[in-house]
């Protein structure tokens, strides 16, 4: 209570907010469902603009967790915590308070309305203190007792867990941020609502170690009941190919989702390599003997895609004669790749909802629900917010599929992938079409790096494709390259002219053309041209330009 003293009308607001808090983030409550209450309650009970709850690192390294409330449903997303602020709570591990958000940079491109009327409070969400070693040394002692016998000659549960994998380190220092968009107010009501954020802060803290276990809890229970050795990833022999540190990243991400069963969702452009990553997740996954189906939810009109995902009941409400499953039954075990998600309508977005909350679908024309267990890996080249801002894509939907989102980057911004990409595609193409190419040129190599590849890892294919037919030399030069990657240099293009001759053939055919289009008045081709009657007549005589010869009716 002390925390609270320095607004004394305050206090018993923010003891009946804590308590709904309390209530409402029980240990028997999911922990997802738990803050998401949570922010709901601190926007309706204390009138914040907006609440943003970011967490570092969880359940693995390099992973961040985030969300947010707000009144303005549709945008709150769109104005998050900015970067300078949350990085100085996190380094310092001390409280923000910025009195107006108009001075901050973070803030740049917010409403004028909210940059005049808004202040930012931001409070670090600190680790809770590890418990006593004696304590959890009693508990592992409790949870080996509860664990199921293992079977003669194979090793229990609690032997698995400590001879596959580490002990996980329990976290330390600062987990994350809490922050909150409110209207702006006198310094000591700020800090009031400083130490009452840091209040709630502390219980985010201990329910992020419980939403770190629920994530890592289908990881263990592998461990605990897999002992025979998993088949190779079925991936046709195709590695994937990361020099960049970003690629190399995207890569770890997506090692680490292919151990639990929720949803991911790939974001970046066209030919990124999305649907290759998402062969990848499920092939690294527990579930890579299973079928992994892919659809394209764009590519054919909505009543098709509908069909083909959820199935079709035989009967007079779907007037058909007999019964088909979708690919949620066809990959029953395995997984499904929803590629351009986006173009689903808003009937299809709420049923595959209901196949993430609920694991059931229901066929067209049929009544009774049927149970599905396959993971959704969906892949996105829009944007997602812009979208939910407009209504055409769920808010719910984007939630439930960005619990592990991945960003896959353009090609033109991880340039250290080209020339590797480059020798893989061209290896791959030789051996298809018999051919020993040995090496791509040094010139033709400098024209690769230089394109901007705007239809990233799929162009450069394609391009090595054409480059492996036309070249019969064993060495990829300039000219087996398509036209759009050629130079003016490459290609003996570069223009004749100098600068000033350039200029001065150019101004030539504006005169010409106006002199034509005014039958070699001198007076109305410098009217067109915008330029007065002196400087034309000087071009003129400068060029050796007859205007007799544009006059109408005149005989050579």
């Amino acid at each position: 209570m002390n925390g609270l003293s320095s607004f004394d009308s305050g206090w018993p607001i923010f003891l009946t907010t804590l308590t709904r808090i309390i209530q409402e983030t029980g240990p028997n409550i999911p922990v997802r469902q738990g803050l998401e209450k949570t922010l709901d309650i601190l926007v309706g009970s204390l009138g914040y603009r907006r609440v943003h709850i970011e967490l570092f690192d969880l359940p693995r390294k390099n992973t961040k967790i985030s969300l947010d409330r707000g009144r303005e449903a549709a945008i709150s997303h769109l104005f998050g915590p900015g970067p300078l602020a949350t990085s100085q709570v996190m380094a310092t591990r001390r409280t923000l308070v910025i009195e107006d958000v108009g001075d901050h940079p973070d803030f740049i491109g917010r409403p004028p309305e909210e940059l005049e009327t808004l202040s930012f409070l931001c409070v670090p969400i600190n680790a809770p203190k590890p418990a006593p070693a004696g304590q959890v040394a009693a508990a592992a002692a409790a949870d080996a007792a509860q664990a199921p016998e293992a079977p003669a000659g194979q090793p229990g549960a609690a032997d698995a867990a400590v001879a596959d994998e580490p002990a996980a380190k329990e976290p330390h220092g600062v987990l994350g941020t809490l922050s909150v968009d409110i209207p702006k107010a006198p310094p000591v009501f700020l800090e009031a609502h400083c130490d009452f954020l840091s209040v709630v802060a502390t219980l985010v803290g201990s329910l992020s170690m419980r939403l770190r276990d629920e994530l890592t809890r289908p990881r263990r229970r592998l461990i605990q009941t897999q002992t025979d050795p998993l088949p190779e990833p079925p991936l046709g022999g195709q590695a994937p190919v990361a020099v960049s540190k970003s690629m190399r990243l995207v890569l770890r991400q997506v090692a680490q989702a292919a151990a639990s069963n929720t949803p991911v969702l790939f974001r970046g452009e066209e030919g990124t390599g999305k649907e290759f990553l998402a062969e990848l997740l499920h092939a690294q996954s527990p579930r890579r003997a299973r079928p992994f189906l892919r659809l394209s939810c764009g590519t054919d009109p909505q009543e098709v895609v509908e069909e083909a995902l959820f199935g079709v009941q035989k009967g007079e409400a779907s007037e058909s004669t007999r019964s088909r499953r979708g690919v949620f039954e066809l990959a029953q075990g395995g997984g499904v790749f929803l590629d351009d998600i986006e173009e689903l309508s808003p009937a299809s977005q709420k049923a595959v909802l209901r196949v993430i909350h609920e694991g059931t679908v229901l066929r067209k024309g049929g009544i009774a629900p049927v149970h599905v267990d396959a993971r959704i890996v969906a892949a996105t080249s829009a944007s997602l917010g812009e979208r939910m801002a407009k209504g055409e894509f769920l808010e719910d939907l984007y939630y439930g599929l960005s619990v592990l989102p991945i960003y896959v980057p353009a090609l033109r911004d991880r340039a250290g992938d080209i020339l590797p990409l480059a020798e893989h595609f061209l290896d791959q193409y030789s051996k298809k079409l018999g051919k020993a190419l040995r090496r791509i040129s040094t010139p033709a190599i400098d024209l690769l790096n230089q394109y901007h590849w705007p239809g990233n890892a799929r162009e450069l294919a394609s391009c090595m494709e054409r480059a492996a037919m036309l070249c019969d030399e064993g060495v990829v030069r300039t000219y087996h390259l398509p036209p759009t990657l050629q130079t003016a240099e490459s290609s003996n293009t570069g223009p004749s002219l100098s600068f000033g001759e350039a200029v001065a053939k150019f101004e030539q055919e504006l005169l010409i053309e106006a002199l034509k289009k005014a039958r070699g008045n001198m007076f109305q081709a410098a009217r067109d041209l915008r330029e007065s009657y002196r400087v034309v007549n000087y071009k003129v005589k400068k060029y050796g330009i007859d205007p007799k010869r544009f006059t109408m009716g005149r005989r050579g």
